[in-house]
């Protein structure tokens, strides 16, 4: 008997962004509180992956030069030059900045990029909130993996429900530390002040409230009428073109 299999196709981004020579993406953790209102809190420390080889788009069979999945670069054997070392092929998203910000003369990330992660982040969760079964007081951390095209333009790849937390490289052993620390201050600190008498202020770390609906809907997306079905029928061949 067959297996049934599944594919998703995705256009090939041609002019990525590059990082020291390399293609990137940017992992960006997220924490939805509630469905409906649709909560999204944001995790302003994202971090940057990288392929362990140069970008070289005459080689698409080399998988070290256009996949940044760590799981694959860490199997590089290190054998290969290539112009810039960096350990781990991770970077903190302080140090892209700064990057950035150098060839750029300007700080493009903070101007551009962050604002339009958000973007793709708050659009992607409201495309699929009605398809959501859930039960209030439940929540979900997501790994967005999100890349950057030379004119700023932010591009889902995909969206992992389970992100890896281990301590991979230097720069997860003290990001995921920091995250999962402020996952609990979002959900147990926030929650315990909210339930509280007076208004003050709750530290909530690195996370941010980028999008909370204003009210709550019965069914999200189908209130707005959207249909995104398409539908036909055959062409009767009468009606053909006769070249």
């Amino acid at each position: 008997m067959q297996k049934e299999s599944q594919y998703i196709a995705q256009k090939y981004i041609e002019n990525p962004l590059l990082v020291k020579s390399r293609k990137f993406d940017l992992r960006v953790w997220v924490v939805v509180t509630d469905w409906n209102p649709l909560t999204i809190w944001y995790f302003r420390k994202p971090y940057v992956r990288l392929p362990a080889h140069d970008y070289d788009v005459t080689d698409l069979e080399n998988n070290y030069a256009h996949l940044a999945n760590n799981s694959i670069a860490r199997h590089d054997d290190g054998t290969k030059k290539t112009e810039y070392k960096i350990e781990g092929n991770m970077m903190f998203v302080e140090d892209f900045q700064e990057y950035l910000s150098n060839i750029y003369a300007s700080d493009v990330y903070e101007e551009q990029i962050e604002e339009r992660l958000k973007n793709v982040v708050i659009n992607t969760l409201e495309s699929v909130q009605d398809t959501f079964e859930y039960k209030k007081g439940c929540f979900e951390l997501y790994g967005f993996d999100i890349m950057v095209d030379t004119d700023f333009n932010c591009w889902l790849i995909e969206v992992n429900s389970s992100p890896a937390m281990d301590y991979s490289t230097h720069v997860t052993e003290k990001l995921v530390k920091t995250c999962l620390e402020d996952v609990c201050k979002v959900l147990v600190d926030r929650e315990a002040k909210r339930t509280a008498k007076g208004k003050a202020a709750v530290d909530t770390g690195e996370f941010e409230l980028i999008y909370q609906a204003k009210r709550v809907v019965e069914k999200p997306l189908n209130t707005f009428g959207l249909n995104l079905a398409v539908a036909g029928s055959k062409i009767p061949e009468k009606l053909l073109p006769k070249w």
